[in-house]
């Protein structure tokens, strides 16, 4: 008897054996975005043997009303991801008090003995949920928790057969929280130095302080967002693996005219020109210029193919920003179109 009850307990509905059925959250993908004006978060979940199709899951979290205020039900966007795809709804978005935020999912087709409306349960991480919240105080902390007590006993997956809901196994894991993120940000956009001002997406832009701090990478648009920056002094610098290209010519000709006083050049064009990296632009630049034009060999050439100053920035009150710009090397009359 005790052999039959201990097989049966492992045994999945749908006819396999697992080991448990019980659920692992974790928050992901937290971003201050549009200039410090909100936060973005995704809430992951996964099973730990992901044979379950999942039918009612409930997201309960705590936020510091320092930072969003206080009942941001309304203000709050939700955003269904992969696990909601075809089969699921939010029911229900509410202030479960003053700082705790509810939401409800459910597939509308649980009532339905033998409806195969939904989703396996993944066995990794795997987004449900993007949640995006307005702030109020770029200073404080986001204080985003789950509620454990509230969240354990509310995750249910359905049994096909019975349409009847089992509850996964309590209580939950939780493998992170957002307490002590900050809700600054630093931010800008990058773009070529060209007439038209190209966004520069494939960069990526360090934080500096003395060592490295984080990074963050622009998008189709040139921007980049990095969050929980405190206040103070750091510098940026950037890479980008964008295509190559604009050299002609006309910058040999730019840069002749340089070395001989007949014209200035920005501290980024005098960068772009300085293919060997001597620290300006020199004979030996325009005779690796003039080889690369020629598609011949470039041995001393040792920039990239783009090139950026090192930018100082300052995060004051939660907000720090900085736009700037870029070159492809030797090309310093900007030209070129990436």
């Amino acid at each position: 008897m005790k052999k039959f009850a201990l097989i049966f307990a492992f045994m999945a509905f749908s006819g396999g054996y697992v080991l448990s059925q019980t659920l692992t959250w974790q928050f992901a993908n937290f971003e201050v975005i549009n200039a410090g004006a909100q936060v973005q978060f995704d809430v992951e979940v996964k099973a730990d043997v992901g044979t379950t199709y999942h039918r009612d899951l409930q997201v309960y979290f705590d936020y510091n009303t320092a930072g969003f205020g206080s009942d941001v039900a309304v203000s709050t966007t939700i955003t269904p991801l992969v696990l909601m795809d075809n089969f699921y709804v939010v029911v229900n978005t509410a202030d479960n008090t003053g700082s705790k935020l509810a939401i409800i999912t459910e597939a509308p087709a649980e009532m339905t003995p033998g409806s195969t409306d939904f989703n396996l349960m993944p066995s990794t991480f795997t987004g449900l949920l993007r949640i995006t919240m307005n702030i109020i105080d770029n200073t404080a902390t986001a204080g985003i928790a789950f509620d454990e007590a509230l969240m354990n006993g509310g995750q249910y997956y359905q049994e096909i057969a019975t349409a009847n809901p089992i509850k996964y196994t309590d209580p939950c894991i939780y493998d992170n929280n957002l307490n002590s993120n900050l809700l600054s940000t630093l931010y800008g956009v990058i773009t070529y130095a060209n007439t038209g001002s190209t966004p520069l997406d494939n960069c990526t832009v360090d934080l500096y302080n003395g060592g490295y701090i984080m990074s963050g990478y622009t998008d189709a648009t040139g921007n980049y967002y990095m969050s929980s920056v405190a206040d103070g002094s750091f510098t940026l610098e950037t890479g980008c693996t964008g295509t190559w290209g604009g050299l002609t010519n006309f910058d040999i000709i730019f840069v002749k005219r340089w070395l001989g006083g007949l014209m200035t050049f920005t501290d980024l064009q005098r960068l772009a020109g300085d293919v060997t990296q001597s620290g300006d632009p020199s004979n030996l630049d325009v005779i690796m210029l003039k080889r690369r034009v020629g598609g011949l060999s470039t041995p001393a050439w040792s920039a990239p193919d783009y090139v950026f100053l090192t930018q100082n920035v300052t995060v004051t009150s939660g907000i720090g920003n900085q736009d700037y710009q870029g070159l492809c090397s030797g090309d310093v009359n900007g030209s070129y179109i990436p």
